[in-house]
């Protein structure tokens, strides 16, 4: 008797819209969203440039978004992005895309998002290890609850996802009382705006922060 067709076998379909919703923003609202507005601010000195940029890395992460859609719809298969380049060019496309994905592009965003995470935890609580070894311990806590099976790792997910919500509208909230109770004080403006120079420099971290949009493909099989 012959191996089945992984194809053939779908996974249990665990996971629901709710899930799925709250994979995708916690894919986007992550560390890129409390940390790249000073960097793009960096790039491009007025407001109008700055808002310019987070406005063109939306639509271009929504228009990205409702192809995904399209194609999760219509091949509702494990393996996302993986999976759409293989039927669509060849297998060894998606065999080199599946080894940059965990080699570099998911691995890299990974590390990058866990020591940010390192550095503010280590401020908020005073603590003197190294940001580093936060980063490390959180991954490998974050592994071990995905190897307990995916109710467990979307349920953490969606916890984790409200309570940085949470923490955004306390930022919001917190920024719209201190403007109240203060006055604004004058800012000077560098006389180089930065221009589309700038503008294009300031799209890398827009994009960073932005990525995510894609996860829902991930998980199409469940």
């Amino acid at each position: 008797m012959g191996n089945p067709d992984p194809n053939k076998v779908p996974l249990a379909r665990r996971l629901g819209l709710f899930d799925a919703t709250m994979i995708v923003m916690g894919g986007i609202i992550g560390a890129g969203i409390f940390v790249n507005p000073a960097v793009v601010a960096r790039h491009v000195h007025t407001p109008l440039l700055v808002l310019g940029a987070w406005l063109i890395g939306g639509m271009i992460a929504l228009i990205g978004a409702f192809v995904y859609a399209e194609l999760a719809a219509l091949r509702p298969r494990v393996g996302g992005q993986y999976a759409y380049l293989r039927d669509a060019y060849h297998p060894i496309v998606a065999f080199l895309y599946g080894w940059t994905l965990l080699l570099v592009v998911q691995t890299g965003g990974m590390a990058g998002a866990a020591i940010i995470f390192g550095r503010y935890f280590c401020e908020l609580f005073d603590l003197s290890i190294s940001e580093q070894v936060v980063a490390t311990v959180a991954l490998a806590i974050l592994t071990a609850i995905n190897c307990l099976g995916v109710r467990a790792g979307s349920n953490v997910q969606s916890a984790l996802m409200l309570i940085k919500l949470l923490a955004i509208a306390l930022l919001i909230g917190v920024g719209c009382f201190g403007a109240i109770k203060t006055s604004a004080a004058g800012v000077e403006l560098p006389a180089d705006s930065g221009g589309f120079a700038g503008l294009a420099r300031a799209m890398a971290p827009v994009l960073f922060a932005y990525g995510g949009w894609q996860t829902a493909s991930f998980i199409s099989g469940e």
